[in-house]
């Protein structure tokens, strides 16, 4: 039986409680590992050395950083689930010190919460595998633990949302529509949600961390009338800016 613990940092919560939306397919988990911690599940919390540890959101405190640490630290593998855990999501792209915002508030020095400018964990510690996505398809993080508890290397996904687009044979809504959708640039393995309720990608996995052309994708949204900083902030969302152009 493999040791597993699930580790949440800075986020909503959502990415822990997806994992409790497999169902039936958490109980085909359990026939392979034994939860070792797991806040959104249980209060129990059983200090061991884990095959697999899961981690969840950014690092925007001193615990956060400390729990990474020691999740990192006690587990074979990590995974980082999430795009707060891979890209830093939504709070990583805020503008500005978290510091100098704090003394506005609360004065000269003042740090309650020990908080830290936020980072997506792959910036502190090596991560085995890396699943974007807010939220992530739940169906990913369970075939790689599958994958895991059988000795199989789980695949990872290295095309943009397009090629999903066009395997369901979506109409293209930035070409046909003039919709802003950053799939030519945002990494697959959402199955093109978003086109399929005729929505632009809004970039949630992440940039495609290769062969995408951001500066290609910034000239078409200009050219169909979008300011530039409307683009900039879009691009940057999820990302943390890690789009040039």
């Amino acid at each position: 039986m493999l040791k597993l613990g699930v580790f949440e940092l800075t986020d909503c919560g959502g990415c822990a409680l997806n994992i409790l939306f497999l169902y039936e397919k958490l109980f085909d988990l359990l026939e392979f590992y034994e939860i070792k911690e797991f806040h959104m599940a249980s209060s129990i919390k059983e200090h061991d050395t884990l095959d697999v540890a899961i981690v969840t959101g950014s690092v925007s405190t001193q615990r956060d950083l400390n729990l990474l640490h020691y999740a990192r630290n006690h587990s074979k593998y990590l995974i980082a689930l999430g795009t707060c855990a891979t890209h830093g999501d939504v709070q990583a792209s805020v503008e500005g010190k978290i510091r100098e915002k704090l003394e506005k508030v609360y004065g000269t020095r003042a740090n309650p919460m020990k908080a830290l400018d936020s980072t997506p964990i792959v910036q502190h510690v090596a991560v085995d595998y890396a699943l974007p996505g807010c939220p992530y398809d739940k169906d990913e993080i369970y075939q790689v633990l599958m994958n895991l508890a059988k000795g199989v290397e789980p695949p990872t996904k290295d095309y943009p949302v397009c090629v999903e687009c066009k395997l369901n044979e979506y109409e293209c809504v930035l070409v046909k529509r003039g919709i802003p959708c950053l799939g030519p640039i945002t990494l697959g393995g959402c199955n093109a949600v978003c086109i399929k309720s005729q929505l632009g990608c809004i970039g949630c996995r992440g940039p495609l961390p290769k062969e995408a052309n951001p500066a290609s994708e910034f000239e078409i949204l200009k050219e169909l009338g979008y300011d530039e900083e409307y683009i900039r902030r879009k691009f940057k969302t999820f990302a943390r800016g890690e789009l040039r152009w």
